[in-house]
């Protein structure tokens, strides 16, 4: 397999080239809009769950670079296998290219804490499937007072949305299964549940700055942190 060397493009000093950057975020953002609007479902994910440190560290890199030089994936990814960290990397450069400048220049500003739950809000502006599986059953658990994730909570919403995304019958079993897997390992990662034994939902702490830039870009995904609908009113209003 050839050995991929890929390129953050962050905003430059020039004026046009910011023009250019900052036309690529509202192309990509339109792009998962698109996804979204047409309820298409991907498990790509499947490739690499959070990932924080590598994210982190990836996030750390194009901050030095500023673009000047291209990112190796074997570099940024720290292991051997450049088959997986291809893989991997392209999954976590997707998320992170779909960050706005602001959440990208806050991810590593911010304490670890932040940094998951910004890691998290680029899966879900990445994957409409873990997304919606936040907001439409962990969060609607946790605002009901109902701690408890189960694989039931997860085949529900799966054989839920059959209907509206026939994509998913595409999927073989072990790949289905795959990605129930790699969702309870994300939402341990994120902080949203106690383990991946335990699935207890837990409660979030957002900070302002958090808040503020996922706010000022799309406030609908402030319920990925399981915020009440009133909590994000107040904030955004």
């Amino acid at each position: 397999m050839p050995h991929r060397i890929w390129r953050i493009t962050p905003p430059n000093k020039d004026t046009s080239e910011n023009t250019v950057f900052y036309s690529k975020c509202r192309w990509l953002n339109w792009l998962w809009s698109m996804e979204s609007s047409n309820y298409t479902y991907g498990f790509s994910f499947t490739a690499a769950s959070m990932k924080f440190h590598d994210f982190v560290r990836l996030a750390r890199f194009a901050e030095a670079e500023n673009g000047e030089t291209d990112l190796d994936p074997d570099v940024v990814m720290r292991r051997s296998n450049t088959r997986t960290n291809q893989r991997e990397f392209r999954e976590l450069l997707k998320r992170f290219q779909l960050l706005t400048p602001a959440q990208r220049a806050l991810l590593t500003q911010v304490d670890p804490a932040g940094q998951k739950q910004l890691a998290l809000l680029g899966i879900c502006k990445a994957y409409a499937f873990i997304r919606d599986f936040i907001i439409e059953v962990v969060r609607e658990k946790y605002l009901a007072l109902d701690y408890l994730l189960t694989d039931a909570d997860w085949q529900s919403f799966f054989n839920r949305k059959l209907d509206l995304h026939p994509e998913l019958e595409d999927f073989s079993l072990s790949t289905i299964k795959k990605a129930r897997q790699v969702s309870w390992k994300i939402l341990e990662q994120a902080g949203l549940m106690e383990s991946t034994q335990q699935r207890r939902i837990l409660h979030q702490f957002v900070a302002a700055p958090i808040i503020r830039v996922v706010g000022e870009d799309q406030p609908d995904l402030l319920k990925i942190f399981l915020l009440p609908e009133q909590e994000i009113n107040a904030w955004v209003a």
